[in-house]
Formats: structure tokens, sequence, C-alpha cells
């Protein structure tokens, strides 16, 4: 099937979403069936609002700087389509496609990007319209189902490994330090948490760490801090910021009484910690502090995984050569070959099977309710192998430049 393309990312980016369109540009540019190649501004509002730019002759020394991009360079999105495919967005969205004969999509996301990429595609089917839609595997919380991991997990948890065991370095040089609670990213799933456990690989890691998973007693946790700050004058906690109590209230609320949400219906989140350390300090008497990640967690190229990069652009290339193989209403899937040595395969998936769906850290690997098994230290470690070397200039990091001409469309 010949004709045009067009490549969108969406949602929260990672350090690696970039290295994921790196794949899809060098494997499109492969393509004889490819007529034309666009990148749309700001996810699917730049195919709607008629936002896209030629992504056929940029720079090339610009793209290999896209594998240590952070950010998402064509600008994201968080938009949930309409449920009813009749809606009149939808018309709007084939116009375009029409104009500019695109037959083939690849939505770079998460989730919710997902759940885009499955609504066009049965739209696009109910009116028989020939263009193949792909979804390419991109989050940092690692909860994308049927996938063994996500592009973007393993340079996330590099980051939260690295920075808890530099924060612990820190914290245990004093005689008499402080309990120190680290919110890490994560809102139904503790995949990134749990990261935080890399760092006892050095002796480095946190005392306590508490995910989503598990019901969060407030009670328990005073009494399990006081018992680590009786032992070595000091504390490191790590929490998920999605963690609830027992009543299934997000902990954060305790603080934040009336949080706004998204597009897709989530609370936004952030201040959990913040809630702990009120506690420790008020009911223990206990010097404290409270630190959180945010998003230096997503966009720290600097210590981005290269196996990460790796496998991101191999999924924007697999993407593409699974269009061309006429598949469609799918999204590729990461399936871990063997442990020793670590090999992945790569297949697709119907978006239904992934779409709003969730994948949450085994409860299997959580002990205790507050510490993490060495199951997910064998899972992890070869997510977060090797290191790239970031392009620096004037000691501060380069990033990638595109070409963000728009095209004319009468």
């Amino acid at each position: 099937m010949r004709g045009s393309c067009i490549v969108l990312q969406s949602g929260g980016p990672t350090a690696v979403i970039n290295a994921s369109l790196y794949g899809v540009i060098k494997e499109v540019k492969k393509s004889k069936n490819i007529t034309n190649f666009y990148g749309s501004l700001n996810g699917i509002f730049g195919v709607i609002n008629k936002n896209l730019i030629d992504l056929n002759n940029q720079n090339d020394e610009e793209l290999e700087l896209l594998k240590v991009t952070p950010g998402a360079i064509l600008g994201s999105a968080r938009l949930c389509l309409p449920e009813d495919l009749n809606n009149e967005i939808y018309k709007q969205i084939l116009d375009i496609l029409l104009k500019l004969d695109v037959r083939y999509m690849f939505l770079i996301g998460g989730n919710d990007s997902m759940d885009t990429a499955n609504k066009l595609s049965k739209f696009l089917k109910k009116v028989n319209y020939e263009c193949n839609v792909l979804g390419v595997p991109k989050t940092i919380d690692n909860d994308l189902s049927m996938t063994d991991h996500s592009p973007g997990y393993g340079s996330a948890i590099k980051f939260v490994g690295n920075i808890f065991a530099e924060m612990k370095e820190d914290i245990s040089c004093y005689k008499e330090g402080k309990v120190t609670i680290i919110e890490v990213m994560g809102r139904d799933a503790g995949w990134i948490t749990a990261g935080s456990k890399l760092a006892s690989l050095n002796g480095k890691g946190p005392d306590l760490i508490y995910l989503p998973e598990i019901a969060f007693d407030y009670d328990v946790f005073l009494k399990e801090v006081s018992e680590i700050y009786k032992k070595q004058r000091h504390a490191v906690v790590a929490i998920s910021e999605g963690i609830k109590d027992t009543d299934g209230n997000y902990v954060l609320n305790k603080l934040v009484k009336d949080n706004s949400d998204d597009l897709f219906g989530h609370t936004q989140l952030g201040g959990a910690a913040a809630v702990l350390a009120t506690m420790v300090k008020q009911q223990l008497k206990l010097p404290v502090r409270n630190v959180e990640l945010n998003l230096p967690q997503r966009c720290a190229s600097h210590i981005v995984s290269q196996t990460d990069v790796k496998e991101a652009i191999k999924c924007g290339k697999k993407a593409v050569k699974f269009a061309l193989k006429g598949e469609t209403g799918k999204m590729v899937s990461m399936q871990r070959v063997s442990e020793n040595p670590y090999k992945i395969g790569y297949t697709c998936i119907d978006l239904d099977e992934i779409a709003n769906k969730v994948k949450e850290f085994p409860l299997s690997w959580i002990i205790n309710g507050n510490d993490i098994s060495n199951e997910f230290i064998n899972y992890a470690l070869p997510l977060i192998k090797g290191e790239l070397k970031a392009n620096y200039h004037n000691g501060i990091v380069r990033f990638a430049n595109l070409n963000k001409t728009k095209i004319k469309l009468d």
C-alpha cells in the first residue's frame, strides 16, 4: 500500500521517546511505499488543527541527537477522543488524511495514547479508509499491559536508583540525621518507586519502600520509621506519589483537598511526601525533610540507559515494518525471550488488549509491605545497562533541533 505517513507523540514524555521517533524516521526512509512523511505537532491536535511538518528532509546530525534528547520534540498532548465514532472530530481527522493520502499512522505513547490509536483505527475501519495505525509503546510508569516493559522505564529507574544512592550517601554522613521521605512518580503502579531498590546493590538503598499496590497504614508507617531512626539515627523512605490509605483515599489529599482531574479523569498527583513529613514531625517529633523527584525522573537524558535507547529505536523501527506488512490497530510489544543472556523479541498486540489497562507491580515482589524482592532486581538490571555520552556544548547538554516549518494545506 503506497501513501503518506504521519507520526505523532503524546502523553507524558520520557528520556527515550525521541529515540523511538528516530527509529520510525530511519525505517520510513527505507520504504519506497511511503511517499511523504509528516510529523504532527502536539499529538493528535496537529492533525486536527493542520499543524504538520515535513520530516522527509531533516538534518542528519540533528536526527542523531534525538537519541539523547528528552521531552517530546514534536510536542505532546492529552486529548481523550470521543467514544462516539460519529463525532465531528473524526471527520476532521479523515479530511486531513484524505487530503494528504495518509496510509500509515504511528502513535508513540502510553495507556491513553493507545486509547487514541485504538479509536482512530476503529473509526478508519468503520469508514472503510485504508490506513494502518500502529502504537509505539512508551511510558516511564511501565504500566502498559501485554509487554515485558516499556521504553522509558529503564532510563527512569536508572535515574531513580542512582539519585537514591547519592542521597543516601549524603544523608548518612551525619551522626544525628533526618528522616528523608522521597516521593517518586507512580499513580496506580509502583514500578518506578521499586527502582529505588536498585541502589541497594551498592548498599545505598532506601530503608522503607511503599507502593500503591499495598494500602498505606499511617500507624504502621510511623512505627516503622521510628524503629529505623532509633537504630541508625537517620532514615530514607521511598513512596509512590499515588499511595492510598486503607480507606482508598490518596495520601496527598490530607494536604490538598481539591485536586483537579485531567482530561482522562486522573487526579493530579504530588504532595504525598509533604503529608507524611508533617506527620513524622508532629507525631514522632523527629527532624524530617521531604523530596519530590518530579520531572527529572522522565527527562534526565544525561543518565539515560543505553539498553533503553536501543530498545526504543527498535520499537520505532518494528512499528514501521509491521505496518508495511499490513498490521493495524495494534501496538508493538516487547517480550523477554531469555534471561541469560538477556534477549527481547518484538511482536504486536491488538490495542483492545492494551488501551486503558494498567499493569500493576507484582504483589509477590513486595516484602512485608515495605520492601522489594530480588526478583525485581533480576528483572530490572538488564533494563538499566549501559550509558550514552551526552552531547555537551559549553558544559551544558545540547539537544536536537528539527526544522518545524509547517506544511501548507488549503
